[in-house]
């Protein structure tokens, strides 16, 4: 037994009839009945519901269907493809996304179809969504080749902490995964140290011939930098600027990096809020930075 339908899939079913009937014009009303999902008792109330409908009382549907046969004119009003939700559209995006990533270069006509449908979907929301994967799959394959045949490797690599792109020549060391996110740790050859980076930060990569000298495996707590941070105002939103890197309770905080330069903008923007306290030469970084910026006004 076919159950009723609500009020509200039976709205949602009238204003996708009208297009329906206006590509299938003269349909048996059984086999309409059946396309819907719903007895011809059902679909005959939804007709005369229909027949009600237009721009204006003057100017209503002009149905047919006495005949066991329906067709419809005068209804280009309602002859729309009832519209998709965001979670609807969202989910054809990143589909079409995934289809398209997986065709080759010749299939030249699909892409092009893909990319009509794209446009009819939003192109407000065709923005916002990108299948692509949040790291390069080629890149982490490049990462442990060089830790196979221990080889140095060349990486550019986005700092956004000091909002820059730079190319380092690294030994990998290990790779480690820490709240979802995978680090590549290596001896960088310009900083000679010990460095972590964020593999999804890693935007090329390129294994050199010269083999990796034997260097050790630091610990991570050996390169971060710890400093006492005293909060004087602005508690909660100071203590979410510090984020994960903060430990303690109240105004008096310890906070623990790896980038100096991060810890010190951060101080900086807080406008006074936060004090650096038990670290000296980090106090003098910060003083260097304020010095930089008040000269720019002068």
């Amino acid at each position: 037994m076919i159950k009723k339908s609500s009020p509200v899939e039976k709205a949602a079913r009238m204003l996708d009839l009208v297009p329906y009937i206006s590509s299938h014009q003269g349909i048996p009303t059984s086999e309409l009945a059946s396309e819907f999902g719903i007895t011809v008792d059902e679909l005959l109330d939804d007709l005369n519901s229909l027949w009600m409908c237009g721009d204006n009382r003057f100017d209503l549907i002009d149905l047919e269907f006495e005949s066991g046969y329906v067709t419809i004119r005068n209804a280009d009003t309602l002859n729309l493809i009832r519209s998709l939700s965001q979670q609807e559209v969202v989910a054809l995006l990143i589909g079409l996304d995934l289809v398209e990533k997986g065709l080759s270069a010749d299939r030249g006509d699909l892409i092009k179809d893909i990319s009509a449908l794209r446009s009819k979907l939003g192109k407000s929301l065709v923005r916002l969504v990108d299948a692509t994967p949040a790291q390069d799959g080629q890149i982490i394959s490049l990462l442990r080749e060089s830790l196979d045949t221990q080889r140095n490797i060349e990486i550019t690599y986005f700092a956004p902490t000091d909002d820059e792109v730079t190319q380092r020549v690294v030994t990998p060391l290990q790779i480690s995964t820490e709240n979802n996110r995978d680090f590549l740790i290596a001896y960088c050859h310009a900083a000679s140290a010990q460095r972590t980076f964020r593999i999804d930060r890693i935007q090329n990569a390129i294994i050199l011939e010269e083999a990796s000298e034997s260097i050790s495996l630091s610990s991570g707590e050996d390169l971060r930098i710890s400093a006492k941070i005293h909060i004087s105002r602005n508690l909660r939103h100071s203590r979410e600027l510090l984020g994960d890197y903060v430990t303690g309770e109240g105004s008096d905080v310890t906070v623990s990096t790896y980038s100096s330069g991060w810890l010190s903008r951060t101080v900086i923007s807080s406008a006074g809020a936060m004090e650096v306290r038990g670290s000296s030469e980090l106090r003098s970084h910060i003083a260097a930075i304020a010095e930089r910026t008040l000269a720019l006004y002068r």
